[in-house]
């Protein structure tokens, strides 16, 4: 993007580093502590108190971009982090009980690229998937991160069979999304936008999505050649740069405001629903036993696609801004959304509420780069990127800031 990215920012101060203690436990959500409430966002059934910077996180820890959080069986909260430039340890993952309280780390594999993780129960265990943009890697481990298998490269998809580094066919995926019987979907969403279907032995089943293809007079060089999408995916340049999440400079996304140097630039006309812009996140929706569905955020066209399980597009739904992911909770849908709100859905997938105001859009840029805790106002998101409900129906955020930032909202009885 023209626009600054992740790279432009990786850099820190020595101030920073200074602040970060070399022993003993960082006790963060320390306002709450000093006596001051937390605040209260939402209404209704749908009414939570937000406790910022939830954790006791080691001194040898220092959070990079929080991406991603669930939870296990035993109330464990994980949370997978890119690693800041100054932590002393290189662990990327961090797990912590339901009061808060560290209880381990690993993950050293992941610093710089961790993005996606998910956690499926198979049988009596649990495992955790992980998706590694920077690396190129898709991972399935158990709950103290060892391995059970990786993959690479997608070079069987006749769409990527050319190999890695060519036009059109960068692989950086984002997120996954697991089925009961073993199958799951990978989305390539800072790379070649396309999502691939896997059976439950690892062999590829199905390639679909891709990015919309630019008009006939734009790729001809014609008139409209200045406001193309996006040349088609054979064509597509390679994002460059570290990671690729993107903040638009003012107010809402436009239509196609992805992720990656090169992508989504300007408005853009919507996409053919079978056709993606920044497929970021991946989730099967399973509330309607009888009929499962996967749903896509297809955050640069800032809407949900909702597919059937044999990857036919549906329909879509609005109301996001720039939907990251998601999460369900018996009828209602958490989506985390990187234009500083948190979104919840019913069971037609439609708004119910968003928590967080909105306030920081357009602001990100400046505010998701700060060293100083005390610049992010509470009550308020800066860029929501993961969010998990918890057994009891409380949600976690992990917002894209470069200091980390984890939210429990707390839900409060009505």
């Amino acid at each position: 993007m023209d626009n600054i990215t992740r790279r432009d920012f990786i850099t820190t101060t020595a101030a920073a580093a200074a602040a970060v203690a070399t022993s003993g436990p960082t006790i963060l959500g320390a306002q709450d502590k000093a006596g001051s409430k937390a605040p209260i966002v939402g209404s209704g059934e749908h009414t939570y108190e937000a406790i910022h910077d939830w954790g006791q996180l080691p001194g040898n820890i220092k959070y990079g971009n929080t991406h991603s959080v669930v939870e296990d069986s035993h109330g464990n909260i994980y949370i997978h982090h890119t690693v800041h430039a100054t932590s002393q340890s290189p662990d990327a993952v961090v797990v912590f009980d339901d009061k808060g309280k560290f209880v381990r780390s690993f993950g050293a594999m992941f610093r710089n690229g961790a993005h996606g993780m998910h956690l499926q129960k198979e049988g009596r265990d649990e495992f955790l998937y992980f998706c590694d943009e920077r690396h190129g890697i898709v991972t399935k481990r158990t709950l103290k991160g060892e391995e059970v298998w990786t993959m690479g490269y997608p070079q069987e998809s006749p769409v990527y069979e050319k190999g890695p580094g060519k036009p059109g066919l960068n692989y950086r995926p984002t997120n996954i999304a697991v089925a009961p019987n073993g199958d799951f979907w990978v989305v390539d969403g800072y790379g070649s936008y396309y999502t691939f279907h896997y059976n439950n032995k690892a062999q590829l089943q199905n390639t679909f999505g891709g990015r919309p293809a630019a008009p006939a007079a734009a790729r001809a060089g014609g008139p409209g050649a200045q406001a193309a999408a996006a040349p088609p995916p054979a064509a597509a340049a390679a994002p460059t740069g570290a990671n690729a999440d993107q903040a638009p400079a003012g107010g809402a996304p436009a239509a196609g405001a992805g992720e990656g140097r090169g992508r989504g630039r300007g408005p853009q006309a919507p996409a053919p629903i079978e056709q993606m812009n920044n497929p970021h996140g991946i989730w099967l929706d399973t509330r309607d036993a009888a009929k499962p569905m996967l749903l896509v955020a297809d955050r640069g066209t800032r809407r949900i696609v909702r597919y059937t399980l044999d990857d036919k597009p549906v329909d879509i739904s609005e109301g996001t801004l720039a939907p990251c992911h998601f999460h369900t909770y018996k009828d209602t849908v958490v989506v985390p959304d990187l234009q500083s709100r948190v979104t919840l859905l019913d069971k037609d997938n439609k708004v119910i509420t968003h928590l967080g105001d909105g306030a920081y859009a357009g602001r990100q840029n400046q505010l998701r780069v700060s060293t100083d805790r005390s610049a992010f106002e509470p009550g308020k998101f800066i860029t929501p990127h993961g969010a998990w409900f918890d057994h009891a129906g409380n949600i976690f955020v992990a917002e894209w800031v470069e200091i980390g930032r984890v939210t429990k909202l707390r839900k409060v009885s009505a």
